[in-house]
């Protein structure tokens, strides 16, 4: 019996001792654990979607980015710490050394990429292996962690072809991760990043995940990609051809485009005026400016077609029908207009060929007030032209009343008293390319990802008869071949087009600067383009025949290189 309670006695000793062993273990793991809890919870952020060219160049994308957080009261070893961080991490061993020493929690590093941190996370794993952390009191508990690997608020946003398309490319906020401009700006309910995900496991006492059985996530919702109608390749090509125009006429600015005339997909919306959004700086700054939808101007003889179109369709005058020409010199009311060569009489074809400003103000004179004033707004000029970019001006037309006054309806005729946008110009000459149909102007094809919707597309609307459209197609290649746009000629290609020149006014009168315009069509058997050109403010020469059609041209060789247009 003695020999049997010694036996219990012992085996109760040890039970004993067993309890309290493991209690102390369990209390040593609770204390060094942070804030108490065994688990850790990391998000992962949902992703903005990416923007993509027609033929596959990814123009923006996001990737997540970290933090590394740590508390110097941490350190056993600050100097190997931040000796073997600056390694990792690239950063200054001296500023990382500096940052442990404030006694809190602070950011040694921001915006790592998954790779940099997965780094930081192995070297967290060996500095901890090596007794470089330590336990410190606060507040009455005892805590011990590692480095700490924090996903950004904000992923970054990568641009890896740099002012590629800029500024209608457009850029995202690093503070709230949303687009301020261009498509970024006008998707930004399509492409933002949704609803984070996350992963959930049990972590040890310095904070490191433990991916076992117990390990929970969710996935992240990103946001949709966007896929451009947008040639990249050709993009690229025309906005270096811009940036040797701009160079060599000392132009403020040189934009084009170039449209499917059937689709109105825009396959080209090029600047000489770019940025790069991995880095606005205060000399780049008004360059996230889209000048091709935000900047109204005075169009000139550009808007000479447009007049012509609208006679044709209400049946007021006919293609040969003869026009006054007065020798250079006519007056209506009190303003007098002149033309550069002076004729006596003019066809209704040759106004717009030799582009007079006396026989096109007559001209305009034999549309009603209503007519001329309707006409132009169902071209789509003081309207949005629809185009996908924000902050798009409507330019300005004359109040009807005023059209009821002579000089209002003649100087319309040639592109002065009314305010056009880049935009508006090429969506309304693009009708005559495209059978006397109107169509919206479009940067983006469609959206992808999971459940993306369907965009919205606008249907064509009918402005002016085929018969007019048709006829306005062969005076504005006249113009080309024998007028006032020979440089507009391309080898084996129908082009055809009207240059305009503009003076500019500022404070309240005309001034010797100058928009020069040039707005027409490249054709083939199989392929429609319409394309305009506009050059800001030229210096060493004024004239929209030696400035804007040579760049028409130029772009039309460049819609050749790519195949997207063929010589017949």
């Amino acid at each position: 019996m003695e020999k049997t309670n010694k036996i219990v006695a012992i085996f109760l000793s040890i039970l004993l001792f067993c309890v309290i062993f493991i209690a102390a273990l369990l209390n040593t793991l609770r204390t060094e654990s942070f804030d108490r809890d065994y688990y850790r919870k990391e998000l992962e952020p949902s992703l903005r979607g990416a923007i993509i060219t027609s033929d596959g160049m990814t123009l923006a994308s996001s990737a997540n980015s970290f933090n590394i957080a740590f508390d110097g009261r941490n350190a056993e070893d600050k100097k190997l710490i931040a000796k073997l961080f600056a390694l990792y991490s690239g950063k200054s061993e001296a500023h990382i050394l500096e940052l442990l020493g404030r006694g809190t929690r602070v950011f040694l590093a921001k915006d790592l990429t998954t790779t940099e941190a997965k780094n930081i996370a192995h070297l967290s794993r060996k500095l901890d292996r090596a007794g470089a952390f330590k336990s410190f009191v606060q507040n009455g508990e005892t805590k011990r962690y590692g480095l700490d690997i924090v996903p950004a608020e904000n992923p970054n946003r990568i641009y890896l072809f740099g002012d590629l398309l800029q500024p209608a490319l457009g850029f995202v906020q690093k503070s709230s991760g949303t687009g301020q401009m261009g498509i970024e700006r006008f998707y930004e309910v399509q492409i933002k990043a949704e609803s984070d995900g996350f992963v959930k496991a049990q972590r040890d006492a310095s904070g490191n995940m433990i991916y076992n059985g117990s390990i929970d996530t969710s996935a992240p919702q990103n946001g949709f990609n966007a896929v451009l109608t947008i040639n990249g390749k050709l993009q690229s090509d025309i906005e270096r051809a811009l940036d040797r125009a701009k160079e060599q006429i000392d132009a403020l600015e040189v934009i084009a485009a170039v449209m499917e005339s059937g689709s109105g997909r825009l396959i080209t919306l090029a600047t000489s005026n770019r940025y790069d959004a991995s880095g606005i700086t205060n000399e780049t700054l008004a360059n996230t400016r889209m000048n091709a939808v935000q900047y109204s101007f005075e169009p000139g003889s550009v808007m000479k077609p447009f007049v012509v179109a609208l006679l044709f369709d209400e049946g007021l005058n006919g293609q040969y029908d003869l026009v006054r020409g007065y020798n250079g010199r006519c007056t209506i009311g009190r303003e007098t207009i002149t033309d550069v060569t002076p004729r006596e009489w003019l066809s209704v074809e040759d106004v717009v060929i030799h582009s007079s400003n006396i026989g096109i103000a007559q001209l305009a004179l034999n549309l009603s007030a209503y007519k001329l004033f309707d006409g132009l707004n169902s071209f789509g000029f003081s309207h949005p032209s629809g185009v996908d970019l924000p902050y798009e001006a409507t330019g300005e037309l004359p109040v009807l009343s005023r059209y009821r006054t002579d000089i209002y309806r003649a100087t319309t005729g040639y592109g002065y008293g009314l305010r056009v946008t880049f935009m508006q110009l090429i969506k309304a000459y693009n009708v005559f390319n495209n059978g006397g149909i109107l169509v919206a102007p479009r940067l983006v094809e469609k959206l992808i990802g999971e459940n993306a919707p369907p965009l919205n597309t606008q249907e064509g609307i009918r402005v002016i008869g085929a018969a007019s459209a048709e006829k306005i197609m062969n005076i504005l290649r006249k113009t080309v071949v024998k007028g006032s746009a020979k440089q507009a000629i391309v080898e084996g290609v129908y082009t055809a087009g009207k240059t305009g020149t503009a003076h500019i006014a500022r404070a309240g009168s005309y001034q010797n600067d100058y928009h020069n315009a040039f707005f027409g069509f490249a054709n083939d058997s199989s392929h429609r383009y319409a394309i305009g050109v506009l050059v800001i403010d030229p210096r060493n020469d004024h004239y929209a025949s030696r400035t804007a059609a040579p760049i028409f041209a130029e772009t039309v060789e460049l819609l050749i290189t790519h195949d997207l247009l063929k010589r017949e």
